[in-house]
């Protein structure tokens, strides 16, 4: 198995093949909830929608010509009837805001930070984050009070009256976060994607929501610049100091696109407009890897003038950083345990010490508990940089 970089193969690791094996049952679960969920919202077959067998490869579409967005929006990002509220639902009112009406809007002088929560419409609409990624928005927020944090939801989710989750709770106690809708039919509008948006084609994704948070990334750095968070991290410094327009090194081999700066003017919203249109002309719905680290590193390759990941972090043009891994990746995903296991506490934070971001690799952690109050590295960090919702969280974080 290969998948194309630049001018380059490169064969898929085990991290990246294990990422693509949990993607691809994600989906089948997904498109199952989907599938049946259409079922019962379309009591008449649709004659734009025919479920693919799931011995058959999906085929994405190409053709320039607008289609029928696919009745899977409906189920997995659907629009609230406002005349509706089921006995376990919220209402249309209580939808969190519009990203792009709300207040404040982001800023042109780049203080934003963006996280994107991509999963499908839970049946109650109710707004949901786990531990971990309060902590990743926690520790954004602490570490850059003056800058806006924005959580931006695909879905249309709200709350009731109040949270009734002590998680949110605690990190709602910061006045610069923002929690908010992004309206998937009109926000790309006045952009490079809007008739690709409009086509449905991400809806076809092998790996949709992984794929949906790859083109909102880009997306959002195109329209309003900022920096663009993955929500298993860790933020240790303030990003005030940092030169604008910057990405980081996972190995020798990868750039990768778990963080990433463009300014909102000039050369950053150029290199944001050379990503935008990459994926544009580069999107495969079957490659896992393609349009998020491949979108940068592509882009990459061409703006710095090398194919060598390593010549990129000792210097790629005067416009633009290439971190090395210890900025942002410093713990390598094939050391993913280092994070839960107390043998490796000191050596952890020693290898951690000058990292401005920590990545924490959750489709590899997930299932690796970390005991409220155990001396392994993720929770004294989280204990460190998340303190209210490491505090919040009950027994495990």
């Amino acid at each position: 198995m290969l998948r194309r970089i630049g001018d380059r193969q490169w064969r898929i690791t085990p991290h990246i093949y294990s990422e693509i094996v949990q993607e691809d049952l994600e989906f089948w679960e997904s498109y199952e909830n989907r599938f049946f969920a259409t079922k019962e919202l379309h009591q008449q077959k649709s004659e734009s929608f025919t479920a693919p067998s799931p011995t058959l490869k999906r085929v994405v579409t190409t053709t320039s010509t607008p289609t029928t967005p696919s009745p899977w929006i409906d189920t997995c990002f659907k629009i609230f009837d406002s005349n509706v509220t089921t006995e376990n639902g919220i209402h249309e009112k209580n939808i969190l805001e519009d990203v792009q009406q709300s207040i404040p809007q982001p800023t042109d002088d780049g203080r934003n930070i963006f996280f994107h929560e991509t999963s499908c419409l839970k049946k109650d609409g109710i707004v949901r984050l786990n531990a971990r990624q309060a902590c990743a928005i926690e520790s954004a927020a602490r570490a850059n009070p003056e800058w806006n944090v924005y959580v931006l939801f695909a879905a249309p989710v709200g709350f009731r009256n109040r949270t009734t989750q002590p998680i949110l709770d605690a990190l709602l106690a910061y006045p610069n976060v923002h929690l908010r809708y992004v309206n998937l039919t009109t926000y790309a509008n006045d952009t490079p994607l809007k008739e690709w948006m409009a086509r449905g084609e991400i809806l076809r994704s092998q790996y949709m929501n992984s794929h949906l948070s790859d083109v909102m990334r880009y997306l959002t750095l195109y329209k309003y610049g900022g920096t663009y968070l993955d929500l298993d991290v860790i933020v240790q410094q303030s990003f005030e100091k940092m030169k604008p327009n910057y990405a980081g090194a996972e190995s020798p081999q990868y750039i990768a696109a778990g963080v990433i700066n463009f300014e909102s003017k000039g050369h950053g919203h150029e290199l944001a407009e050379m990503c935008v249109r990459d994926l544009l002309a580069n999107y495969n719905g079957y490659q896992w890897a393609q349009n998020g680290p491949g979108v940068i590193t592509r882009v990459l390759v061409k703006h710095c003038h090398t194919q060598s990941i390593t010549n990129m972090t000792q210097h790629c043009s005067e416009h633009f950083t290439v971190y090395p891994p210890s900025a942002f990746y410093a713990i390598a995903y094939w050391n993913y345990k280092q994070f839960f296991e107390e043998p490796y506490l000191k050596s952890a934070l020693e290898a951690l010490n000058q990292s401005i971001v920590v990545h924490l690799w959750n489709k590899l952690s997930k299932d690796n508990p970390v005991w409220v109050g155990s001396r392994v590295a993720y929770g004294v960090l989280a204990e460190r940089y998340c303190p209210k919702v490491y505090r919040s969280c009950g027994h495990v974080f």
